[in-house]
């Protein structure tokens, strides 16, 4: 899959799942999509005080942990900072090892999509469930990566 951003970041809650802890429609199928198509992939999400064994306990339990790269892994619960601060983009940014400008951030929050961009990164806004659009992510890279130069 032809894509401008090497890197993808995701949010957790109202992104890729719902309040109860189920999958965000279409959300399991746009990780699989992107990692198969060579994307890497990784979390920027608020966690209060829940670590990631704890955090997996709270999410489906087909959650492919494993499509995500470790170090791309930022929960505010091990960083000691929280979105909207940029100095977690900015953190993500430096692990994922390229420009902020070939990382995309996908979030439901507004002002998580403004302090991203603030960052330098590139972001996207998706409804959260249960209007849930973030199935499009990948129709929609696409598309912009076939934009006229």
């Amino acid at each position: 899959m032809a894509t401008p951003y090497p890197v993808v970041f995701f949010d957790l809650g109202d992104t890729l799942v719902d309040r109860t802890h189920q999958w965000a429609p279409g959300a399991r199928e746009v990780l699989r999509t992107l990692s198969d198509g060579g994307c890497r992939l990784g979390i920027i999400s608020n966690t209060g005080d829940l670590g990631l064994p704890e955090l997996l306990k709270e999410l489906p339990e087909d959650f492919p942990v494993h499509l995500f790269e470790e170090q791309l892994l930022l929960l505010s619960s091990q960083e000691g900072v929280a979105k909207p601060a940029l100095e977690i983009f900015r953190r993500a940014v430096s692990r994922a090892g390229v420009a902020a400008s070939q990382c995309l951030f996908v979030t439901e929050n507004a002002l998580h999509v403004l302090a991203a961009l603030q960052a330098g990164m590139h972001a996207v806004r998706v409804l959260p469930p249960p209007e849930a659009d973030v199935h499009r992510i990948p129709q929609l890279l696409q598309e912009l990566a076939n934009l006229p130069g």
